[in-house]
């Protein structure tokens, strides 16, 4: 018997053996040891399973004391010796199953709060709740099981799908539309007016913003984010795709599916991105650009020309990414390309004498 036991009953616990069953992976050890959760290598507390899935963590596998192990097949060896783990070949898919056991969604109560604003017209499903001072204005429709928190606005003519969450103080401006399972973070501006503005006299005077902002199924928007809506078209970010906090989407830019925006991204008006993007952190894109399906943007890469499909790219401006760092490469070598060529050239100044001068 597992000299482990369950200190508090009514919390999830789990034994390797029934996490190897969850996970479909390979247990080495005692599958009898009891598990109360899963924490990162460095960070493992008591009878925590200690996660591991990067070989630049695996120094902290043996002075972690983690008793248990959910480990990368990659990384086995890493393990200290007759310490029971848990093999898996997708790491980061068994992490997320065995989170999801360890935390489970709580239960919501479907009920409109006394303090919400309802306008007129609106239409509710089955099993939505609306938190305290969450104002909802007339023409709005509500799929089955949405939650919206507290503070949200949402605007005249909307619509939201299915099971949407809506975390506090999201703003949806008038006639956004929503897709089914749609998580949108605390801040999220969706449908402010795209920056679109012409120059009279002077003056520069404001160009109506008449479009709407789409967003469609199993979308996931990051805290802060802002994605304004068309001038004339709309602006559509495209099912499955994930952004980061602090994301901009300016006007009638379109994103295909499934794809991915580290923080603090800004995507300039026009611009059409395939399916399957990734963007790291930082990228500028300008506008009126095509970005082709399945291209990365590295980290701070500021884009001013239209991207292939497959194709990788980095840098200010945006170069191919081999050809960056062949380029950066090459800067690395001018301190000393500088001094060698002061060296000839006081060589062969000494050989003419002096008499002649040497321009650079």
């Amino acid at each position: 018997m597992s000299k482990n036991r369950r200190q508090n009953p009514e919390s999830p616990r789990m034994t390797l053996k029934e996490i190897s069953k969850l996970v479909g992976g390979r247990l080495e050890g005692d599958g009898d040891l009891w598990v109360s959760g899963i924490s990162p290598v460095d960070e493992v507390d008591g009878d925590q399973m200690a996660f591991l899935a990067k070989k630049r963590y695996t120094r902290y596998a043996i002075s972690s004391g983690a008793r248990s192990f959910l480990v990368s097949s990659d990384l086995q060896a890493y393990v200290p010796s007759n310490t029971p783990c848990v093999i898996v070949e997708e790491p980061y898919g068994a992490l997320r199953t065995v989170l999801k056991y360890f935390h489970p969604s709580q239960p919501h109560s479907p009920c409109v709060h006394s303090t919400a604003v309802i306008g007129q017209r609106v239409q509710f499903g089955n099993g939505v709740s609306v938190g305290p001072y969450a104002v909802i204005e007339d023409d709005v429709q509500i799929g089955d099981g949405c939650r919206i928190g507290s503070h949200c606005v949402i605007g005249q003519g909307s619509t939201l799908g299915k099971e949407c969450l809506l975390h506090p103080q999201v703003v949806a401006y008038k006639q956004t539309v929503i897709g089914n399972r749609v998580v949108v973070h605390s801040g999220v501006r969706l449908g402010s007016d795209g920056f679109g503005f012409t120059l009279v006299d002077d003056v520069h005077l404001k160009i109506p913003q008449v479009g709407r902002c789409i967003i469609e199924d199993d979308v996931e928007i990051g805290a802060n984010a802002t994605i304004d809506r068309g001038s004339l078209g709309d602006t559509v970010v495209g099912r499955g795709s994930k952004t980061d906090n602090l994301v901009h989407l300016a006007h009638n830019v379109k994103v295909g599916a499934c794809s991915l925006f580290a923080a603090l991204v800004g995507v300039a008006g026009s611009t059409r991105i395939g399916k399957g993007v990734w963007m790291g952190g930082q990228v500028g894109v300008s506008d009126h650009l095509e970005v082709g399906d399945g291209a990365r943007l590295a980290i701070a890469t500021k884009l001013m020309r239209d991207v292939p499909s497959g194709q990788t790219v980095s840098g200010h401006p945006a170069r191919e990414h081999r050809e960056q760092l062949k380029k950066q490469a090459n800067l690395s070598r001018l301190p000393s390309l500088v001094e060698r060529i002061g060296i000839l050239e006081e060589k062969l100044s000494g050989l003419l004498g002096g008499e002649a001068e040497l321009k650079a």
